[in-house]
């Protein structure tokens, strides 16, 4: 790609409950940003697992979906549209029709439970994979995939023949009314049986911490969430799972859909869905179990990057660039402002002007290249619109308290400087009101020395005088306006810092 340039590509799930899409814009530095998303549910497994075939009204509107979906691919600017065909089509005896209706509109691939699998893990776990031992399961409508991951390394994966469909339409028991002890018991066994080598192996390689993905385990894990009372939907444990079954299991599916965390469109397969969960939960020795939000359409997007030379970014780095230039950013001033923001920072430090650490320098980066984003609504009142932009991103990879400091530090680097009693600053522990007017300080004298964004100052140079910080700019060109900017400065950084600013020039480097 040019360095202006970005790709984007459609990636469509097929899978045997429903099919989704993931329209991703790839940047020559970020790892791609979700442009659009979307599911459809298709219940390619419910005539499938009931007759043994796709019925035609389900290939037809898989056809449909998939088409529809290519469309918005293509109307967002994709080249490339790609579709992953995963258990159903594996499966079905009539899948040649189905790839030849959803063939029309895009590249088609049925890939086979193994690699399904990799793309899963790949998708939950990024290329790096987990630092410990970690056994992923993603319940899906017509398999189960399990996998074992270590620093990057799968150790074990497999793709078992239980899925919440599956198991609601294939097993002859009445998954819309209610569930007895019995056929819920059949269930288990069923699980125990198709789950029981899997379980041997992965007990003889071990894992220090599970992780689950895919819909049926995001419902599960709500609804325990929900009657937990705190709605932590980011785990589940066995023991709220047991708890929660019978429940689920004694009502009908209408009587379901009043149930906390479940979606209508998932009562009719929630107990299957749940027995697998439970059972392999069991069979592993798995109590605790942290739910994942990705998959296998994330999976398609790193594998894609992957296999086309792209290079893989930090979370953190990435989404701050993705988004950097979702909203058209003037790449060249920022870049110029990161630099020399974080020149200041260092030199700062080590004058002893302040002792913060790693934490916050990377903070400070990352506003300096979004310190502008808000200039794409409004240049009047840019650094709020630029605040409000970074605080409802969902950014990657940061923690709700970074995503803060990081708006505020963009807040206050245009315009006027806060005191240490800001309103905005007041509810904060003293000392990340500090730190983030400290960093807020540093990029506003970045922000500055690139008034005209002409880049002509290559350097900043901090020296320590009486009672006063000697500031230096590195110019070739005549910096005047920007050293009656930094005059204006002064007052605000005598009261931060305690010590005078002294704003200078040098043309080649030297002393001014």
């Amino acid at each position: 790609m040019a360095a202006s340039d970005s790709e984007t590509v459609g990636f469509i799930d097929v899978g045997t409950n429903s099919i989704h899409l993931l329209v991703v814009r790839f940047y020559k530095d970020s790892s791609g940003t979700p442009v659009f998303q979307d599911k459809e549910t298709v219940r390619l497994g419910q005539s499938l697992y009931s007759t043994g075939r796709i019925d035609d009204a389900t290939i037809e509107k898989s056809r449909l979906v998939v088409s529809r979906f290519a469309q918005i691919s293509r109307d967002l600017g994709a080249d490339k549209v790609v579709a992953f065909a995963t258990c159903a089509a594996r499966e079905a005896s009539n899948r040649d029709e189905l790839i030849e209706a959803i063939s029309a509109s895009a590249e088609v691939k049925v890939i086979p439970g193994t690699e399904e699998a990799r793309l899963i893990a790949l998708g939950v776990f990024g290329d790096k994979g987990p630092a410990e031992r970690t056994i992923e399961i993603d319940i899906g409508g017509g398999s189960t995939e399990v996998i074992v991951c270590e620093n990057g390394r799968n150790l074990f994966l497999d793709s078992l023949s239980l899925g919440a469909v599956r198991y609601a339409y294939g097993l002859k028991i009445d998954n819309t009314a209610p569930v007895s002890d019995e056929d819920y018991s059949f269930m288990l066994r069923s699980v125990d049986i198709s789950s029981y080598h899997a379980a041997n192996r992965v007990k003889d390689i071990g894992f220090t911490k599970a992780v689950g993905s895919s819909g049926t385990l995001i419902a599960l894990a709500e609804m325990c969430a929900a009657r937990r009372g705190d709605h932590d939907s980011s785990y589940l444990t066995l023991s709220e799972l047991r708890e929660i079954m019978p429940t689920v299991r004694s009502r009908d599916m209408v009587g379901r859909y009043t149930i906390p965390g479940l979606g209508k469109g998932r009562a009719d397969i929630i107990v299957a869905g749940g027995a697998i969960a439970e059972e392999l939960m069991s069979q592993f020795g798995i109590e605790r179990m942290s739910i994942s939000q990705k998959g296998l359409k994330q999976g398609m997007q790193l594998d894609h990057m992957l296999s086309h030379g792209y290079t893989i970014f930090g979370a953190r780095d990435s989404s701050v660039r993705a988004l950097a230039h979702r909203c058209q950013y003037d790449e060249a001033h920022a870049e110029t402002v990161c630099r020399n923001a974080l020149s200041i920072f260092d030199q700062a430090r080590e004058m002893g002007l302040h002792d913060l650490g790693e934490g916050y320098r990377s903070l400070l980066s990352c506003a300096a290249i979004l310190h502008d984003i808000g200039e794409m609504i409004s240049y009047t009142n840019h650094n709020v619109l630029s605040q409000v932009i970074i605080e409802n991103a969902d950014l990657v990879g940061f923690s709700i308290n970074e995503i803060r400091a990081m708006g505020l530090m963009v807040r206050f680097h245009h315009k006027k400087f806060p005191g240490l009693k800001d309103p905005r600053l007041s509810q904060l522990p003293r000392e990340e009101a500090l730190a983030i007017r400290q960093c807020a300080m540093f990029l506003k004298i970045a922000d500055v020395a690139d008034r005209h964004r002409n880049h002509a100052v290559r350097d900043i140079r901090l020296f320590k005088a009486d009672n006063a910080v000697r500031l230096e700019l590195v110019s070739d060109g005549d910096p005047s306006m920007e050293l009656w900017s930094l005059e204006k400065i002064r007052p605000d950084f005598r009261k931060l810092f305690g010590l005078d600013l002294l704003p200078t020039h040098s043309a080649n480097g030297g002393s001014a």
